[in-house]
């Protein structure tokens, strides 16, 4: 089954992605092949990797050859902890400094899935793709990278569902 379009709570986790993101963003861009998932998001701007089969790298790139804006938030689809005011100082930031990438930074390491990209980004991210590699840090020592430095009690809405384990304690914790 397609993560994003799990049951949590009264919604798909990606309609409560999605409403958590229209809330604060002007345009919603959503990077997908699979018919399941565009069926059930027909008003979304969707669109598909160039590059097929690399991963989040793939989609990251996409997303900003499909954008006008100097930078997009980037957040994977499987993350049920979103945290609107997180995202908010995340973009304040950004919109201060304006690096290429602007990656939160906790005690267990980076979140490169909930991360602002500039589109001074994709040439780099090109590059990487077509010499097949696809790990998103690898790019990161060719950009200005700087870190939103988060604090250990936020780390839990950087929460992503990876396992059936994942998924049983959201489930469990949306029904308490």
């Amino acid at each position: 089954m397609e993560k994003s379009l799990l049951q949590i709570g009264s919604s798909l986790l990606l309609e409560q992605v999605v409403k958590l993101l229209s809330n604060i963003f002007e345009e919603l861009v959503l990077v997908t092949s699979k018919e399941e998932v565009k069926t059930h998001f027909p008003d979304l701007c969707i669109i598909e990797d160039r590059y097929k089969n690399c991963g989040p790298l793939g989609g990251i790139h996409a997303a900003l050859e499909a954008t006008n804006k100097e930078a997009i938030f980037i957040v994977a689809c499987d993350m049920p902890r979103l945290n609107k005011s997180i995202i908010c100082k995340q973009v304040e930031m950004y919109l201060k400094n304006k690096p290429d990438v602007l990656v939160p930074r906790h005690i267990e390491g980076l979140e490169p899935l909930h991360a602002v990209y500039s589109r001074n980004c994709l040439s780099v991210i090109e590059k990487q793709l077509k010499n097949n590699i696809y790990s998103i840090r690898k790019f990161y020592d060719a950009v200005e990278l700087k870190y939103f430095e988060t604090e250990r009690v936020l780390i839990k809405h950087f929460y992503n569902i990876n396992t059936q384990h994942d998924l049983k304690k959201v489930i469990e914790e949306n029904t308490i």
